[in-house]
């Protein structure tokens, strides 16, 4: 009765007001994050049940939705979730949360794909965090208010068409540097879904 009751106040607590999908992908993500990491102690390693694996993926359809999710580096998870939080809350209230929810579920899909083309001629790769759901995000807020401007790294003042290049050329270089110029591309491919959408929503 207890545990209902606790639950009943988080689950209070994350819908109440906006953004609700976005209160929740942070929240999953932290639950994620304690719990696969408290279980590695315990000497089971679950990570490889929620990373998206592009080799044989058809066999854990789920990761898919849920590579995001699995976060290893406390520092880099904080830092995705506080932009996730400004950016994509952002976002979430401009479109609405069913819009916004589709538009992540479906940039975190297409990502998934891209990579899993690619890794066809190139090798098997493995995709966790959040960085690759924040880059279609990241664009897509900037798309809808480009000349905002915010603090990059907290000192910078930079506009958000800004802020959406180098984020997204991060990413890209990233991969470049790993010698593979169709990863780099894999990796930024959900820009192309925010083309899908205009203004407000699809």
């Amino acid at each position: 009765d207890m545990v209902n009751r606790y639950a009943g106040r988080v689950r209070q607590f994350l819908n109440r007001g906006f953004p609700p999908v976005t209160n929740w992908l942070i929240f999953l993500s932290i639950i994620f994050f304690i719990g696969l990491n408290f279980l590695r102690l315990l000497g089971f390693n679950l990570f490889g049940l929620f990373q998206f694996s592009t080799y044989r993926f058809y066999l854990r359809p789920w990761t898919l939705l849920t590579y995001p999710l699995v976060n290893y580096a406390p520092l880099s998870l904080l830092f995705t979730l506080l932009w996730l939080w400004f950016v994509g809350g952002s976002l979430e209230r401009s479109w609405g949360g069913q819009t916004y929810g589709f538009f992540l579920g479906l940039s975190t899909i297409v990502t998934g794909f891209a990579f899993a083309f690619v890794a066809l001629f190139f090798g098997n790769l493995t995709l966790s965090g959040l960085w690759f759901t924040l880059t279609g995000v990241t664009w897509a807020w900037a798309k809808l208010y480009p000349d905002r401007e915010l603090l990059f790294w907290g000192l910078f003042p930079i506009k958000a068409e800004w802020l959406a290049w180098i984020q997204a050329g991060l990413m890209f270089y990233q991969y470049l540097a790993g010698g593979n110029f169709f990863f780099a591309l894999a990796s930024i491919s959900s820009i192309a879904v925010v083309y899908l959408f205009a203004g407000r929503g699809p």
